[in-house]
């Protein structure tokens, strides 16, 4: 299987609920108001709601409305599953077996574009299939991680266990996500400024209380992504 889209990026969560779906919706919007064909792809969804006797994902949904419903849905995400719990578990619940391969075979059908942007499950080491993680997916299709934490409490911590775990697994790190969801943050943190101490790779921040200014950030994450 060759995967042969230009740019494979894999939108990556150091948690559950960081908001990698707002990031990836927005820089998918982004990336085809600068005249660019990008392919979204969400392997597996749980927590769906079931409408009409059909399983309806939450996440994928707002990438399907985002293309103007120019791809399937069922090719966006795949795999749904009812129980908000991790994929693996789930799957085992719905007396399903889905494995990494499977989600290869997905990728290799899927339409052809400039970028394919693969939006993950939980964290980089939840189990997503029967035999893998997310960092397995990302290794066997080989593409670049765009990683977003929420900007709270425990970020550095969270991100440097990442920065770690990815040297360790020779995965390309192409930026990280700092997206606060806090209205409030405690007095004196400033995580931005902590992590950039650790590491060179670029360090975004995105507001969820201020989606205006999030904007120049996207168009940022593009150009990185470009270059």
């Amino acid at each position: 299987m060759k995967y042969n889209q230009k740019t494979k990026i894999f939108i990556a969560g150091s948690d559950t609920n960081v908001g990698k779906t707002y990031i990836a919706n927005n820089l998918l919007k982004c990336i085809i108001s600068h005249g660019y064909t990008v392919t979204p792809f969400k392997p597996v969804e749980t927590g769906c709601k079931k409408i009409n006797k059909k399983l309806i994902p939450n996440d994928a949904q707002k990438f399907f409305l985002s293309i103007n419903k120019s791809i399937d849905l069922d090719e966006i995400n795949p795999y749904r599953f009812v129980d908000p719990i991790s994929p693996n578990k789930a799957m085992i619940l719905a007396k399903r077996r889905v494995f990494l391969r499977d989600y290869l075979k997905k990728i290799d059908k899927l339409q052809k574009s400039d970028f394919l942007l693969i939006e993950g499950a939980g964290g980089m080491f939840s189990p997503i299939a029967r035999d893998g993680l997310n960092i397995d997916l990302v290794e066997k299709i080989q593409g670049s991680v765009l990683l977003v934490v929420e900007d709270k409490v425990g970020a550095i911590n969270q991100t440097l266990l990442n920065l770690e775990s990815f040297k360790k697994r020779k995965v390309k790190l192409i930026g990280i996500v700092l997206n606060r969801k806090l209205k409030v943050v405690p007095r004196g943190m400033n995580n931005l400024k902590e992590i950039k101490s650790y590491t060179k790779i670029p360090i975004f921040q995105t507001y969820n209380s201020n989606v205006k200014s999030n904007s120049s950030v996207f168009v940022r994450l593009f150009n990185l992504m470009i270059s």
